[in-house]
C-alpha cells in the first residue's frame, strides 16, 4: 500500500488558505484539517491551552496519525520559516507524501483585519480583540510565512488576489500528478 497524500496548504494568515483547503478537499473528496479548528476545539475545552504546546501535543500528533491509518487529506496552516521545517514537515515525511500549495496575496495581513473586523461569526465576535493583536505578530512575522518555504517537496504557489492563479482545476490537476 502506497503513503496516504497531505495536501499542506500554507500561506500568511489572510492569504487565503482555509478557503482554497476547503475547496481543494471537496475536489480531491479528503477530508480538511485546520490547524486553527485544532487550536479551536482544544480552547473550548480548555481556554487557558497554549497554542503551541497545542501544535506539538494534538495539531502534529493527529496528522501522524491520520497518515498512519492511510488517511489522505487536506490540511491549512501557517508554516513558518525556521522552525516548521523541522519540527512539522519532517515528522510527517515518514508517514505520507506531501504536497505543498502556498498561497499568496499582496496584502495579506489587511485581509485578516478586514475578515476579522466584518465577521459575525460568534467565535470570531468573542474572541475579535485578540485575533486584531495576533495581526501584530503576524505583521511582525511576515517575512517567515508570505513565501513558501524551502521543503524539496512538489511545491506550487498560488496567488490568491483576484480568484485563483493557477486556477483551482489547475491546482487540483497538480496534485494529481504528483500523487501518481
Amino acid at each position: 500500500m502506497r503513503k496516504p497524500l497531505i495536501v499542506y496548504v500554507s500561506g500568511a494568515p489572510g492569504s487565503g488558505k482555509t478557503t482554497l483547503a476547503r475547496l481543494l478537499a471537496e475536489q480531491l473528496y479528503v477530508p480538511s484539517i485546520s490547524s486553527d479548528l485544532i487550536h479551536g476545539g482544544v480552547a473550548f475545552t480548555n481556554p487557558e491551552h497554549d497554542r503551541g504546546q497545542t501544535l506539538l501535543s494534538v495539531f502534529i500528533p493527529t496528522m501522524i496519525e491520520l497518515s498512519q491509518k492511510g488517511v489522505s487529506f487536506v490540511v491549512d496552516q501557517v508554516l513558518q520559516k525556521g522552525s516548521s521545517e523541522v519540527n512539522i514537515i519532517d515528522k510527517l515525511r515518514p508517514h505520507a507524501n506531501i504536497v505543498n500549495i502556498h498561497t499568496v496575496c499582496a496584502n495579506p495581513i489587511e485581509r485578516y483585519v478586514d475578515r476579522v473586523k466584518s465577521s459575525d461569526m460568534p467565535n470570531i465576535v468573542q474572541r475579535r480583540e485578540h485575533l486584531l493583536e495576533r495581526a501584530v505578530f503576524h505583521k511582525e512575522n511576515l517575512d517567515k510565512t508570505n513565501q513558501p518555504l524551502e521543503l524539496d517537496l512538489p511545491s506550487l504557489v498560488v496567488n490568491t488576489d483576484n480568484g485563483y492563479n493557477p486556477s483551482l482545476s489547475e491546482v487540483v490537476t497538480f496534485i494529481q500528478k504528483c500523487y501518481r
